[in-house]
């Protein structure tokens, strides 16, 4: 999948105007790449609109203008944009009762050490985490992941008959969640583009 480049981003005055309208094209894209997996734990599939979009986003939060920066924000984000034979996801651990956050969040320390797993046929397949955000104290609220497939297993992930799921399977949290049809779809897109 291509990187995100200076010249592909809206600047921040013009991306204003058209911020509403963009904003409804890219529910309608994240639609199609989001799974939730148990109660807390929500994934959503990255590609390079919806990285384009985190950018525009953080452009318009922060009001930048400058080139750097904003280059400095897409070099960042650019992780996000799938490779060859990739799929990139933010997962998200999604509480809202304030008195259980930081418990919660300790909780679910250690998540990242191959409890989690993408399974199709009899494949599967650990995410790699962004090492910036791992702790083996506590767990971020939103994580950045790649699972990274061999040739032999982007084939039978693009065969539509071998049902796919993601599972976590962590001390004080087990949950597994079969991927919708339009997820599929999105994903098997991203795998060959």
């Amino acid at each position: 999948m291509r990187k995100i480049e200076f010249s592909d981003i809206i600047q921040y005055d013009d991306y204003i105007k058209i911020r509403e309208k963009y904003l409804k094209k890219i529910i309608e894209i994240r639609k199609n790449r989001r799974i939730q997996v148990g109660e807390y734990i929500t994934f959503v599939f990255e590609n390079r609109e919806t990285v384009l979009y985190q950018i525009q986003e953080m452009i318009r939060l922060e009001k930048m203008r400058d080139e750097v920066l904003i280059k400095n924000e897409i070099e960042i984000f650019n992780r996000l944009v799938p490779d060859k034979n990739e799929l990139c996801a933010t997962m998200f651990i999604e509480i809202f009762e304030r008195g259980f956050i930081k418990s919660l969040h300790y909780k679910f320390a250690g998540i990242h050490e191959n409890r989690i797993f993408l399974k199709f046929g009899d494949e599967s397949i650990t995410p790699e985490f962004e090492p910036e955000v791992l702790s083996n104290q506590r767990v971020s609220a939103v994580n950045y992941l790649k699972f990274k497939f061999i040739n032999e297993q982007v084939k039978k992930f693009l065969d539509r008959n071998v049902p796919t799921f993601i599972e976590i399977n962590h001390n004080d949290y087990q949950a597994i969640a079969k991927l919708p049809q339009n997820v599929r779809e999105s994903l098997i897109k991203d795998l060959t583009v």
